[in-house]
């Protein structure tokens, strides 16, 4: 199998290559990268993996590679190749204590046939030797669970009928290669995907770790389409337990009105489906002072559920602010105290209401001359 490296990283891989011959260890790419080889796409991210332990292997190495860092929990190591991390991972088997959870690793340095049980789809599932022949390197693709063929037929298949519960963030990730890929799940796949959604135990769920893998999917530029199918079939309740309120047409407006680039603490936001009541607001210094102290993504999701106008009225008036401050008065000779505040408070208002009466700073010192002469 031929393969197309560019020099530098060709001369990295050999380096890694040659000291796997010399430790009598086995090294692949794998994962991803694989994929993408197969599909004809480019790929960023490059995953090796030692069949065996990889800290081991690349603390034995240390003079050719520069390790960024090891962690001990997955016997993993990232390093440092030109401007790039290349992960080195160590062949092994897992167990997921509870719903959702991060895998526990069982052993390290397992044959690939057995790290091949812990992966997500067969697509991604794939691995390729690499063989340090002559000071020249081979390749041999791997494939132990029909991934090549679920590739050639589009279609997104797990592992064993437990992997969904296991990990039921693999659903999202699915979702994210549907709609990159324009693959599908396989008909079983469906049915564990309904299965898993329909008898989900909440106790001891990683909810912060599902709620992370929802935000990723979910700031790809297929967002929309995610989201949508994480309505349409009820995946939103690998999270939570009540359906949320979805209003489409509002989604749209809200979008455009602020011109929301990524999506996914919005989308995120309406799943969680939280209560918001509305901010009172008595005149236009109430809407700026009350709306300016909270984010943008608090804002999005106010309008969306308590439809707001005081909100068009702050978006208007949202980056006004005084040209003078405090110290400028008191040159003015004005006195210290609360009549600063105050004047300064009328002065703010003044303006949001009449901005294009103060276009400079001496627009405003004129305001302040004229409706508090200075005795």
């Amino acid at each position: 199998m031929k393969i197309n490296l560019d020099n530098n990283l060709y001369d990295f891989i050999k380096t890694i290559a040659k000291n796997a011959r010399k430790q009598n260890k086995r090294v692949f790419f794998v994962g991803g990268c694989v994929r993408d080889y197969i599909m004809h796409k480019v790929t960023k991210d490059i995953d090796l993996i030692i069949e065996g332990n990889a800290i081991d292997f690349c603390k034995n190495l240390e003079d050719e590679i520069e390790i960024k860092s090891i962690h001990k929990d997955f016997a993993t190591v990232k390093v440092f190749y030109q401007n790039q991390i290349i992960d080195i991972a160590s062949t092994r088997t897992e167990t997921y204590p509870h719903f959702g959870s991060l895998p526990k690793v069982k052993n390290i340095g397992v044959l690939i046939k057995d790290d091949v049980k812990r992966r997500d789809f067969t697509i991604n599932s794939l691995y390729i030797e690499i063989k340090y022949k002559n000071d020249s390197l081979d390749f041999e693709l791997i494939d132990l669970v029909k991934g090549i063929d679920d590739i050639n037929k589009k279609t997104l298949r797990v592992l064993h009928e437990k992997s969904y519960q296991d990990d039921p963030t693999r659903i999202l990730r699915g979702l994210d290669f549907k709609y990159r890929f324009g693959f599908d799940f396989s008909l079983d796949d469906k049915k564990l995907i309904k299965e898993t959604i329909k008898n989900i135990n909440f106790d001891n769920s990683s909810k912060d770790r599902i709620k992370n893998v929802f935000l990723k999917v979910l700031s790809t530029k297929n967002a929309d389409y995610i989201f949508k199918d994480i309505i349409d079939n009820k995946i939103y309740k690998i999270l939570f337990k009540n359906k949320p309120l979805v209003d489409y047409k509002k989604i749209d407006e809200i979008i455009e009105k602020f011109k929301l680039k990524d999506k996914s603490k919005f989308y995120f936001d309406i799943l969680q489906n939280e209560d918001i009541e509305i901010i009172p607001c008595n005149n236009i210094l109430d809407i700026y002072n009350n709306f300016s102290k909270k984010d943008i993504n608090f804002l999005i999701y106010y309008y969306y559920k308590t439809n707001d106008k005081n909100i068009n009225t702050y978006l208007k008036i949202k980056d006004i602010k005084l040209k003078i401050k405090g110290k400028d008065l008191i040159n003015l000779n004005y006195p210290k105290g609360k009549c600063i505040g105050e004047i300064l408070k009328n002065l703010l208002s003044e303006k949001l209401k009449q901005q294009e009466l103060f276009k400079t700073k001496k627009d405003e010192i004129n305001w302040v001359l004229n409706n508090y002469p200075i005795l």
